[in-house]
């Protein structure tokens, strides 16, 4: 009789090799394709919120006569989270109109060079009122809004959805990811008589910049 034939068992280390050089080379042929795709989700995620902002601060303006105020020290540090929700200030403490936030003089004048809001009251708001606060800004989502701490208080601003990557350098605000919309009205360099919005997206090793004077990043 002649012998059984051996059977092999598993794959030999050479074999191993060439699938996982193989399974190595479609991911990074996928991670290539997907890229760009990537890429036009954040820009279209940030263009949104955008024209979301934009609308807001022009129901402001057609409103309260003029443009939010900004602060003249830091386009990044405004007070448009302020501002477009609106608050009262029912002593020493400023509070949006949806309870959402709440900032002290003090901290109102060391984060935002400034005084005082404009959209805001002593008064709650109440439709039949003159000069009452108004939210213009209403339905933001957690990641649209920021927060900073400093010195033992925490203070809101608008940021984008689109963080800041971790680790990249120099991130807009030290030590975090958050990616604020900056803001100048009182001397746009952009848009003359009006406001300069605008924010910094950094997607891979590229930085694309999504602003109210140019529809391309």
């Amino acid at each position: 009789m002649r012998p059984k034939a051996a059977t092999r068992d598993g794959f030999t280390l050479i074999e191993l090799l060439v699938v996982i050089a193989i399974i190595g080379l479609l991911t990074a042929l996928l991670v290539a394709a997907m890229a760009p795709t990537d890429i036009k989700t954040k820009i279209a995620g940030a263009r949104a919120e955008l024209a979301q902002m934009e609308s807001a601060i022009q129901d402001y303006k057609n409103t309260l006569g003029f443009y939010p105020p900004d602060n003249p020290n830091d386009a990044a540090i405004n007070p448009l989270y302020f501002e477009l929700l609106g608050s009262t200030n029912g002593g020493g403490n400023y509070v949006t109109l949806d309870a959402g936030g709440k900032i002290s003089l003090a901290d109102l004048n060391s984060k935002f060079s400034r005084q005082g809001f404009a959209n805001t009251s002593t008064k709650a708001h109440s439709s039949d009122e003159t000069g009452a606060p108004m939210p213009f800004l209403n339905h933001l989502r957690p990641n649209q809004v920021g927060e900073i701490v400093s010195g033992g208080s925490t203070v809101k601003i608008l940021v984008c959805s689109v963080e800041w990557p971790a680790g990249a350098s120099p991130a807009p605000i030290a030590g975090t990811t958050l990616n604020p919309w900056r803001y100048v009205s009182s001397h746009p360099t952009n848009n003359s008589g009006a406001y300069d919005l605008w924010v910094d997206l950094m997607i891979g090793n590229k930085s694309y910049r999504v602003s109210n004077w140019s529809k391309e990043p």
